[in-house]
């Protein structure tokens, strides 16, 4: 009978995706993200009142995930480099 494979083989790397598809995808996600609670706040009856103040609180959550975004995708440095011992 044939061995089986038991050689290890080690995952790529994800890419980091570039400024402009991350930006591209942001725009997707926040047109979905604004749908999902334009919708609710119909399902719901939410008075206009408090639409108003949703959709402020929601403009400024996508201003605060656009500017944090680009820092959350890249891989963070260890704050202290652990020796190699093997």
């Amino acid at each position: 009978m044939a061995k089986a494979r038991t050689a290890k083989w080690r995952k790529p790397p994800t890419p980091i995706p570039e400024r402009v598809e991350v930006g591209k995808l942001l725009e997707i996600l926040s047109a979905c993200d604004r749908g999902v609670v334009e919708f609710s706040m119909g399902l719901y009856n939410v008075p206009r009142r408090d639409r108003i103040m949703m959709r402020r609180h929601n403009r400024r959550l996508h201003r605060a995930l656009k500017s944090y975004l680009p820092q959350l995708l890249h891989p963070q440095q260890p704050l202290l480099p652990l020796p190699n011992y093997r």
